[in-house]
């Protein structure tokens, strides 16, 4: 598969959040985006945003505010994230992309990797805000097929981000 989240980095027109979702604030205080999230997928809110699977527990999804000064920092967090998760990534694999999602500039950074169940696709998305010094982060990893298998949701997911302020 390729990119799985790349996808909303080209040209991405206003999409309303499906009638099936639900509408995150992240964080949930004072938020600087929202997300909408299938509700068939298991999830949870925390501190700084939302995390959890996709309906057939193959795909791991989070979207949260990291505060950072630049992309690079920004960056360094989403690296350090996959690591306490224990998602080894392949530097050589990774590939990248500019755009936009929704109006807001974005970075995506779409990488193979393994995990305890084997090789996975990890990507992460950085989204800027109107916050400043304050980013969208929306990472995911999942077996690749399980990445192609979600592919429509993760999509979705992406194409909802909106930006609070």
């Amino acid at each position: 598969m390729k990119h799985a989240v790349a996808f909303a980095l080209s040209t991405v027109a206003l999409v309303a959040a499906p009638a099936y979702a639900k509408t995150f604030p992240i964080p949930a205080e004072n938020p600087i985006a929202t997300v909408s999230i299938p509700d068939t997928w298991s999830l949870h809110d925390y501190e700084g945003g939302v995390e959890g699977s996709s309906p057939d527990g193959k795909v791991y999804i989070a979207v949260e505010q990291v505060q950072a000064d630049d992309v690079k920092a920004a960056t360094e967090e989403g690296v350090k994230f996959f690591a306490k998760q224990g998602v080894d990534i392949d530097f050589d694999s990774l590939k990248t992309q500019e755009g936009k999602i929704n109006g807001l500039p974005a970075f995506d950074m779409d990488m193979a990797g393994k995990d305890k169940d084997g090789p996975t696709e990890v990507d992460l998305t950085l989204v800027g805000t109107n916050a400043s010094d304050k980013f969208l982060m929306l990472y995911y990893w999942g077996a690749p097929d399980a990445a192609q298998a979600n592919l429509k949701d993760l999509k979705a997911i992406a194409d909802s981000i909106q930006a609070t302020k």
